[in-house]
Order: structure tokens, then C-alpha cells, then sequence
């Protein structure tokens, strides 16, 4: 093919391109202002025992650049008169591949320093104290099953639950995987996945997860999943926020990446741009290869799989320390599915079925200055995902579902510094939503809706500190306010109080506390639905459509800082939502457990549910060549029906534990040449979901699987267990590139974890559909 062609001749031509020794760059800032800071310093350590630590002075633009490193991993200590000093860990030096930090110092009255996560954004935010998880771009290259992604990645850590194998969709805390929203730098945009079908019950697309990201992590900056409580300027989320930021690419040299593997080919480059020094590009390309999984035995249900995206970001500086960024994304993706030969073994060997998606994601951004105490930044994205899937057969029904939906979002973030103690920050989240599906039966419609919303989100938040900055007073009020835009205009709104305080009573403990009021727009396909017959509160507010989902979301965490390396947190959340359409039957039905579209009438709009639990994790960075995170969650979900009975919801997992534990061993031939090699693994161990009892004679009548709607999610399903496995070998070729060799093995113990049950028309049974059992991914990576 000469897609194949290009492809490798691009390739060819970046094996042979010559760049420099690595070197860890860097500039430190004030955390407010973000002026540079003349004469901090920089304290580079690495992670062996014996090794020399290395000392700088920032010089008069803040910046700082180690040079002739060796490979490994270091920590990096930064302090200033005057600041909290700042340890950040984990940072990996490859050869022929550049570290550039941006580190933002916070002024202190104590000289305490903090373990925090490394960012190269400009003016991005400090982490939450509480419910939220850092998700870095080398965590994603070194835990094991990971396939880049950051979305399963966060899955490694408390509160956050896989709903299947094959795909990245999360049950946070127990809530509806449909209640996460997607953040990129900064705007809130379409379900950035691949094959957004993958793994739901009628193989139609899910609202918030798919098969894969559908950019590579290697563009990620630090990225952070919100799961709780979340401040102001986060709203119109129940579930979590992942909040996603690409990374600026080296304004400095050109550097690029090769990588192959089972489930895709990569190709990245980044360097200056127009402006050594000042701008730069990063673009990275990926295409498909899960193709050769299938031809080593390994099923997707015999579907043939593809996808490819293009993605890109480009930094310009401006003047007076502003900046602009394009970014973009572009993917398409599939799946195709053919009965093989003459034989049936079930009702899907019927149909001939066709699936298609395509996304893209075209954003811009400015950051401006505006003194020493005050910055602005705006940010404005266009994003759209267009599904089509068809099934026809000769014999049986035929269907066909599209949908179509595009976000114009705005994000502007104001930060003024008032004094040392003070600081007010405010903003506005904008958008405009379209939204058109419909779904047919044998050319009968069974949906169709359209619908136009204009949503606005305000807030303002006033952070707080003591004279010896132990306490911290965050206040905050945010509001979600949506209007469709139409002659008989429906809407709703909801002003949402948020605060947290924060009190450091020992050099290494933090308690926090925090309250949030939040609030999510129900399903797009619900407001959409032209057919629909609400009841209830709209005989009270006939305008309102169907409204937001409102809940109190309460947080209360420890922090044992142990050392440098190790910490400790414990987390008690407590989450109470309402306002949620149940059915006006006297009957178990709640949308708090629906993910997919499916026409509904009559609704009321008086449900309950409540998720409540208790989060341990212990996190050792890597130090001295290993590393682990081990956590537990134990929670319950809950909801009431129009019946008035409380019911466990379908997320009830009961318990979920993760032990993930990595070790690299280094062995040095000369100056210029290290290898290391590493074995990373992940067992996972969780309650089993909930589903209802399949009525087995309706469905024969119907010909579809007809659940038993009376009991509610009264069935558990089996425990889920699985255990992955990251074996590699990393080598550098001399002071001008590096290469992995990686094999990945997911589900190593090959067990039979439960998906769901389901009625087979043609076996006349009710089957049960099992997740991925033992997966392997071969890749090779080279750095240049």
C-alpha cells in the first residue's frame, strides 16, 4: 500500500537524523505571577544510592539546564528565599531525548518542602488537596496493559473502576461511567475515543469512553482525573473531570519518536518553530495494527478493527510573556463484522454489521500577563464525533443508528494575586451544543431527536492562606445554567457553593475537608428526545426540559507524607444526588443506571441515589529503581425508585483493590551506553457489577434480550480478578538515541472475568458474554 510506503520511508528518514546529549532543562516561577525567579536552585539527584548530586542557580530568565546526563531516572529539588521548597520525583533521562521542566514555587512563611508532579504547562493549576489523581505521561509507559491511555491508567488507583476489559469507560465512586466528562487544555469537548462502541451491552456508542484515547500518551502533559468535590471552575460533572494538557514540544532541537507494536504504529516529532528557543511543535501520527492480535488468536468477537489519528500542538510566545497554542486532534476509527463461512453459532452470525466514527478537535488558546500579581487565559474549541452503525441480515431485523454531536466551547480563567495570603481567581466555561441521532427497526423509527443547547458556566473562587500558610481556606461558588435554543426555550440552572480547608498539624500530616454542590445535564439523547412525556416537576416548571441531576459531594483525607517517596492517604467521600428521572410506574426504573440511548416516556423527576466509602493508597515513587501504588476502595452505591425501595445500582462493586509494584535494574558499559531492564505488575481485584434477571420467555417473544425490571440490579456477578505484566528492555545507543523493548501481557492467568448475560434468539439461551482473557502486546520504541 502506499500509505505503507510513506510510512516507512518516514521512518527510515528519522532513524538517521542526529541530535544531541540529553540534558534536563528548566525554568522556575512564581506560582501566581509566574515571573521567573533569579538565582533558585535547582538540586539534581539521581535515583541510586551513592550517586553525585548536582547543583545550579537559576540564571536572570529563571532558567536552568543540567548537561551530559546519564541515563536513569532523578529527582529534582528546587528552593528559593522565601518559597516552599519543591521535590519532584520520577523524572527519566533518555538519551537523545530532552527534559523540559516549568516548576512554580508558592511563597511560604516555613521552610516545608512538598512532594508535587512536574508540569511543563505555564500557569496551570496546583493539584486538589483531595479527590484527585496526577496521571503522568511516563506512568503510562511504564505500568503494565496500560496501551498509552490515560483513562486506563487512572483505573490503577482508588475509586476508579474498569467497566470492561476492552475499553476505557471508569465507574468512579460507584457512579455511571456516563457522568465523566473530558477536558483539553483547559475546554470541555466530544468523547475523545476510538471506537466509542466497544464493549456496551447493543454494541451502540457510549457518551464518555471507547476503545482507546484517540491520541497517543506521549503527547500528554501531566493530566489529572477529578473524582470528587471538585472545585469551582469544574462543573456539569457527578462522575469525574479528565483534565487532559498536551505538552509543549522542545523549542530547542528537533526530537523525534518511532513506535511498533500489536495494536499500532506511532511516529512523533517535535522542535522549534520558526524561533529557535521560543516556539515550538509537536505532531504525532498513529495507525492500527490490532489486526495481527487477530491473526495470534486473540478475538474481538471477530470484529476487524481500525483506527488512526493525527494529532498536534504548536506554542508561540508572544509578547510581555504571552503565549498562544493551536492544538489539534483528528481520528477515525471501526469495526467491521462478517460471519465467517456457512456455520452458526449464534444470532450475531446473522448479520452483516458495519460501525463508523470520526472526531475531530480543533482548539486555540492565549495566555496573557498583565503585571506581577495577574494573568488571563482564554481558550476556545471546536469538537464534533460523528457514529454510524448498521446490522442486516436476510433473515432478521435490520437496524441503523446515527448520531452526531459538536461542542463550541469557550474557557477564561482570571488569577489576580491580591496579597501573600489573599488570591481570587474567576472564569467562564461556555458552550454551544448540537445534537442529532435517530435509530430505525426494519426502516421504522424507534428514535429520532434533535436538540440545540447554549450552556454557561460562571465562577469565582477566593483561596485563603495563615501567616504560616498551615491553613489553607479554599471558597468557592460556581453556576450551570443551560437554555435550548428553540422557540419554546427549556432550561435550568443551579448555583453550586464549594469550599475546602486544608491544616497542616505536623511536618508530615494534612487533614483536608471539602464540600462541593454540583449538578450534570442529563443525557443529550434524553433532552433530545422529541417523543418523550415528562410529568411531575414539569407540571410545576413546564420550561425546565429535563433539567440537571443535582448531588452533595462531602470529602474528608489524611495525608502522611513518610518521606520523600512514600505517602499515605485515606479518604472518606460521601456523595447524595437527586433530581434524577425515574419512571412514573411504581417499578425499579432510575436513569442513574442507564448508559446508552434508549427512548423513554413519562418520567419523573424525583429520584434518589448515594455512593459512600472509604479510599487507603499507599504511593512509593520510583526511588532507588522501584516503585509501587497500592490502594482499596470500599464503597456502596445505592438507589431509590418510583417503588420507593433502596436498591443497589448497577456500579455497587462493594470493594476494589489495585497492587501495582515495578523494579529496574541499570547496568552501565561506559559513559554513553546503559541498559536496564524492568518487570512491572498489576493485579486487580474487584466486586463484581450488578445486572437484572433476564425474563427468558419475553425474550424469546421479542426476539432481544427483556430484563426483569421489577427486582432492580438484584443479580451480582462473579468477582472480577486479573493480573498484568510489563517485562522490557531499555538500551541507549550512545548520547544520541534510545529504544524499548516491550512485551505487555494482560490477563496473564487468562481468567474468564463476566461482561454481562444476554438472550440468543438463535441458540434459544441465555449466554454469557465474557471480557478479554489473556492479551499479549509486543512493542519496540526509539527515541532520537
Amino acid at each position: 500500500m502506499k500509505v505503507d510506503k510513506y510510512l516507512f520511508c518516514a521512518a527510515l528518514f528519522l532513524f538517521f537524523f542526529k541530535t544531541n546529549a540529553q540534558t534536563l532543562r528548566g525554568t522556575v516561577r512564581d506560582a501566581d505571577s509566574g515571573a521567573p525567579l533569579t538565582g533558585a536552585t535547582a538540586i539534581l539527584l539521581k535515583m541510586q544510592t551513592g550517586a553525585d548530586t548536582l547543583s545550579l542557580a537559576t540564571n536572570p530568565s529563571g532558567a536552568f539546564q543540567f548537561e551530559g546526563l546519564k541515563p536513569g531516572y532523578y529527582r529534582l529539588l528546587t528552593t528559593a528565599n522565601g518559597y516552599e521548597s519543591q521535590l519532584i520525583g520520577e523524572i527519566n533521562i533518555a538519551a537523545g531525548k530532552a527534559q523540559l521542566l516549568e516548576i512554580a514555587l508558592s511563597r511560604s512563611a516555613t521552610t516545608l518542602p512538598r512532594v508535587t508532579i512536574s508540569s511543563s504547562v505555564p500557569g496551570r493549576r496546583p493539584l486538589q488537596p483531595l479527590s484527585e489523581i496526577p496521571l503522568t505521561r511516563d506512568q503510562t509507559l511504564r505500568f503494565p496493559a496500560m496501551y498509552f491511555d490515560p483513562a486506563r491508567l487512572a483505573a490503577a488507583f482508588a475509586g476508579v473502576a474498569q467497566t470492561d476489559d476492552g475499553i476505557n469507560g471508569m465507574s468512579i465512586r460507584g457512579n455511571n461511567p456516563g457522568g465523566v466528562r473530558w477536558r483539553l487544555e483547559g475546554v470541555e469537548v466530544v468523547n475523545p475515543n476510538h471506537l466509542p462502541n466497544a464493549g456496551t451491552f447493543d454494541d451502540r456508542p457510549a457518551s464518555a469512553s471507547g476503545g482507546v484515547l484517540m491520541f497517543s500518551a506521549q503527547l500528554l502533559d501531566n493530566s489529572s482525573l477529578l473524582t470528587g468535590s471538585f472545585p469551582a471552575g469544574f462543573g456539569d460533572a457527578l462522575g469525574g473531570v479528565m483534565d487532559m494538557n498536551m505538552r509543549r514540544g522542545n523549542p530547542d532541537r528537533h526530537e523525534f519518536t518511532a513506535q511498533a507494536g500489536l495494536i499500532g504504529l506511532d511516529l512523533a516529532a517535535e522542535g522549534p518553530l520558526f524561533k529557535k528557543g521560543k516556539n515550538a511543535y509537536l505532531v504525532n501520527y498513529r495507525y492500527s495494527t490490532v489486526g495481527l492480535l487477530g491473526k495470534m488468536g486473540i478475538t474481538f468477537g471477530g470484529e476487524k478493527i481500525g483506527f488512526q489519528d493525527l494529532s498536534f500542538k504548536t506554542n508561540f510566545t508572544g509578547k510581555k510573556g504571552g503565549e498562544w497554542t493551536l492544538f489539534g486532534v483528528g481520528g477515525v476509527s471501526s469495526n467491521i463484522f462478517r460471519a465467517e463461512g456457512d456455520t452458526i453459532k449464534q444470532y450475531k452470525d446473522l448479520f452483516d454489521i458495519d460501525f463508523h466514527s470520526r472526531t475531530g478537535i480543533i482548539g486555540l488558546s492565549y495566555r496573557a500577563v498583565f503585571g506581577p500579581k495577574t494573568w488571563i487565559k482564554t481558550a476556545i474549541a471546536v469538537s464534533g464525533q460523528k457514529n454510524e452503525r448498521s446490522a442486516n441480515s436476510n433473515t432478521e431485523v435490520n437496524t441503523v443508528d446515527e448520531n452526531l454531536e459538536t461542542h463550541t466551547g469557550l474557557s477564561v480563567v482570571i488569577f489576580h494575586k491580591i496579597n501573600d495570603r489573599n488570591r481570587l481567581s474567576g472564569g467562564l466555561n461556555g458552550q454551544y451544543i448540537y445534537y442529532d441521532a435517530f435509530s430505525t427497526r426494519n426502516l421504522a423509527v424507534q428514535y429520532e431527536g434533535k436538540v440545540e443547547i447554549g450552556q454557561a458556566q460562571p465562577w469565582v473562587n477566593w483561596d485563603w492562606f495563615s501567616d504560616n500558610r498551615l491553613v489553607q481556606v479554599k471558597l468557592g461558588l460556581h453556576a450551570n445554567i443551560y437554555r435550548t435554543l428553540e422557540s419554546n426555550a427549556q432550561g435550568d440552572e443551579n448555583l453550586e457553593p464549594r469550599a475546602s480547608i486544608s491544616y497542616r498539624f505536623a511536618r508530615a500530616h494534612v487533614l483536608t475537608a471539602a464540600y462541593g454542590f454540583h449538578s450534570q445535564l442529563n443525557p443529550l439523547w434524553l433532552e433530545a428526545d422529541t417523543r418523550r412525556g415528562f410529568i411531575g416537576y414539569f407540571q410545576r416548571y413546564p420550561n425546565r426540559g429535563s433539567g440537571f441531576v443535582r448531588a452533595h459531594h462531602v470529602g474528608l483525607r489524611h495525608t502522611w507524607n513518610v518521606s520523600d517517596a512514600l505517602s499515605v492517604k485515606t479518604e472518606l467521600f460521601y456523595q447524595r444526588q437527586y433530581d434524577i428521572p425515574i419512571s412514573n410506574q411504581q417499578n425499579s426504573f432510575s436513569l442513574v443506571n442507564q448508559t446508552l440511548l434508549q427512548p423513554l416516556n413519562n418520567l419523573l423527576i424525583f429520584g434518589f441515589a448515594e455512593n459512600k466509602g472509604l479510599e487507603i493508597s499507599v504511593d512509593r515513587a520510583l526511588n532507588n529503581n522501584w516503585f509501587m501504588a497500592l490502594n482499596t476502595t470500599l464503597f456502596s452505591a445505592r438507589y431509590q425508585g418510583n417503588d420507593g425501595i433502596w436498591r443497589n445500582a448497577r456500579w455497587d462493586l462493594g470493594h476494589l483493590a489495585n497492587a501495582t509494584v515495578g523494579k529496574e535494574w541499570y547496568r552501565e558499559r561506559s559513559e554513553d551506553k546503559v541498559k536496564a531492564f524492568g518487570i512491572n505488575g498489576r493485579l486487580v481485584w474487584t466486586g463484581g457489577y450488578r445486572a437484572m434477571e433476564i425474563d427468558a420467555v419475553a425474550s424469546e417473544a421479542a426476539k432481544t434480550t427483556v430484563f426483569d425490571t421489577d427486582g432492580g440490579f438484584q443479580v451480582r456477578q462473579s468477582d472480577y480478578f486479573r493480573f498484568d505484566l510489563r517485562v522490557y528492555w531499555k538500551r541507549s545507543l550512545g548520547a544520541r538515541r534510545n529504544s524499548t523493548f516491550a512485551m505487555d501481557f494482560q490477563n496473564v492467568t487468562g481468567q474468564k472475568n463476566m461482561a454481562y448475560r444476554f438472550y440468543d434468539p438463535f441458540t434459544k439461551k441465555i449466554e454469557t458474554k465474557y471480557q478479554l482473557e489473556f492479551v499479549p502486546n509486543l512493542s519496540w520504541r526509539l527515541e532520537f
